[in-house]
């Protein structure tokens, strides 16, 4: 008698038990797409950077998100199945692209965006049509139109839909699993929301993903978790100061190598990053988090004193100061002025030890025709009529006009004095 394959089992600490069921097509195709080269590379890559400098919990790989979205996604599939057709193609689509959306993100992924100015939605697009990617090559294995209609759901400029809101929008499968796991994993209790309130309450139609009015609270619960968790995690100043040197390390590394200055690190993608080459989809997704930190490590020893000062704080935990400053273009440009001086003054590099990190984040975007398909406003079903959240809830409204914003100037611990004096403080 033929034995029917069990479910694949993956122990989640915020999720129990994610079950795939290896006895349908579908099941079989997802752990296919799990096993590629580009897949299995998130496990080298970690969800959140450098906050583990300051939440030592925080070590956790996108892996483990991706499939925590999975997850998230065949959930919300399941419910708004009940009311709105949905085809097993439709079903599997989606389901690959929740599994697929972090596939392009490189090592530290904002850090080394900035540095090459590489987006990681336009990796993880390219490796999905690319015919040389392992992800390509099992979609297209099905049917030669997946990995083109697989890239349109992930690709916010496209047409939207519900299956689309499932994987990007402002209730997307991935803000569901992030914002809890997160939180589990740094220890941060804030970033706690019903969940499980929120999936029983889902409803489509074929334009949007629909929530129904008896969970608006929960709704509102998970926008204020995430607004906690920017505040609290995500925009530490901390770990943005850590990732302000991870740029700074990758932009002097970039400098020296450019120059022809003799610059320790393996052969390989990161070398042809840093000298200015264009990768491809492929050759980009052979770099992670090891990568880096190998180049921080032969750094340390590096010839150029402000590399090797720059590795050894990433490696050690010598992390830039900070002084928070007035968010506005005139106060950032004096404030720069003077801290420049005074690190010149002690003998540094100004374009290395003063950095300003920017950063900000609005928790729920109401609706604006002119903005990104991303930023779709959140519909509730309020008695049969649709309204975005922010006409019926007073908490989404005065969120969606709070844009929590900080402006950092980061510096070398030893020149915290003489950058304090300079700043009148």
């Amino acid at each position: 008698m033929h034995k029917q394959p069990k479910p694949k089992l993956f122990r989640d600490p915020v999720h129990d038990i994610i079950a795939i069921d290896q006895a349908t097509w579908i099941g079989r195709a997802l752990m296919d797409l799990i096993g590629t080269r580009e897949f299995q590379r998130l496990r080298r890559i970690r969800q959140l950077g450098l906050a583990n400098l300051v939440y030592p919990g925080a070590e956790h790989s996108r892996f483990s998100h991706s499939l925590g979205v999975l997850h998230i996604a065949g959930r919300m599939l399941e419910q708004i199945g009940r009311n709105l057709p949905i085809s097993e193609d439709d079903r599997f689509r989606t389901l690959a692209a929740a599994l697929l959306h972090d596939i392009g993100h490189g090592p530290f992924s904002h850090a080394i965006e900035k540095t090459t100015e590489v987006k990681h939605e336009a990796i993880t697009i390219g490796l999905l049509l690319d015919p040389d990617s392992e992800v390509h090559r099992v979609l297209a294995g099905i049917d030669g139109t997946l990995p083109g209609e697989v890239a349109r759901l992930v690709d916010v400029h496209q047409p939207r839909s519900c299956l689309s809101d499932i994987v990007s929008s402002q209730l997307d499968a991935d803000r569901l699993d992030y914002i809890l796991r997160d939180g589990h994993m740094t220890g941060v209790k804030i970033g706690v929301y019903d969940l499980e309130r929120i999936l029983s309450m889902l409803e489509a139609d074929d334009d949007y993903l629909i929530v129904n009015g008896r969970a608006k609270e929960a709704v509102e619960g998970y926008l204020l978790a995430r607004f906690h968790m920017f505040k609290q995690v995500y925009l530490h100043k901390s770990a943005r100061a850590a990732e302000a040197m991870l740029e700074a390390a990758l932009g002097r590394a970039a400098e020296l190598v450019q120059a022809g200055k003799a610059v320790e690190m393996p052969a390989g993608p990161l070398r042809r990053l840093l000298s200015g080459e264009q990768l491809s989809a492929v050759a980009f997704a052979e770099l992670d988090d090891m990568d880096i930190w190998v180049a921080l490590k032969a750094w340390c020893q590096a010839a150029d004193p402000t590399l090797a000062e720059l590795a050894d704080g990433l490696l050690h935990r010598r992390i830039y100061k900070t002084i928070d400053l007035s968010p506005t273009p005139e106060g950032i440009e004096e404030a720069v002025a003077r801290a420049t001086e005074a690190v010149v003054g002690l003998g540094l590099t100004a374009s290395y030890h003063v950095r300003v990190a920017h950063a900000g984040d609005t928790p729920y975007r109401p609706y604006d025709p002119g903005a990104s398909a991303r930023q779709r406003p959140i519909m509730i079903n309020v008695d049969g009529t649709l309204r975005r959240i922010e006409e019926i809830s007073d908490l989404a409204h005065l969120l969606g006009r709070d844009r929590y914003t900080s402006v950092r100037l980061c510096f070398p611990a030893r020149a915290r004095d003489a950058v304090m004096r300079a700043l009148g403080r």
